[in-house]
């Protein structure tokens, strides 16, 4: 279990450090951006057996999210309780490798861009137009896949060497 906590907190922290140092805005975004909380709970999903204390990292996860990043009371706490429930229905149909990983965490960062984009439409609060949005997502498509793959195999290693039951 520490090493998914230790994996969660880097992904955290990646998430300020890369908002942080890169500058980029709304419309001169980098390609080295993505929500790299987002991919972290996809890719410890295979590691729980239990459903609910997975569901408490989530929970936590996305509260801090909210706090630290986004300042929007709840709104990520919605938003990632309906990415857990996409990951877990791609889990029932698809086991986990290193393309249907990718293949999940694309979809998670998509369902988060377009709930928020969606969220943001019909408040009228920051909204932004659909090529920014487009844009939003090609450019995080790519970070997604490098961070995915590269988390996936170093944690699969560490996680198989020092520990071989899930988290109970």
């Amino acid at each position: 279990m520490i090493i998914i906590l230790i994996y969660i907190i880097l992904s955290f922290t990646l998430d300020g450090l890369i908002s942080t140092y890169l500058n980029a805005n709304i419309i001169e975004l980098s390609y080295l951006t993505t929500i790299f909380s987002i991919i972290s709970i996809v890719i410890i999903y295979d590691y729980f057996e239990n459903q609910k204390k997975y569901l408490l990292v989530i929970i936590i996860t996305a509260i801090l999210f909210d706090i630290v990043y986004t300042n929007t009371f709840l709104l990520n706490v919605i938003i990632f309780i309906i990415i857990y429930l996409i990951i877990k229905q791609l889990d029932y149909y698809i086991s986990n490798n290193i393309f249907t990983i990718n293949i999940k965490s694309l979809v998670a960062i998509y369902t988060y861009h377009i709930m928020t984009f969606i969220i943001l439409l019909l408040t009228h609060y920051n909204s932004y137009d659909m090529k920014i949005f487009l844009n939003i997502i090609l450019k995080s498509t790519i970070n997604t896949i490098i961070y995915t793959t590269i988390s996936y195999l170093i944690l699969k290693k560490i996680y198989y060497k020092f520990y071989e039951k899930k988290i109970k």
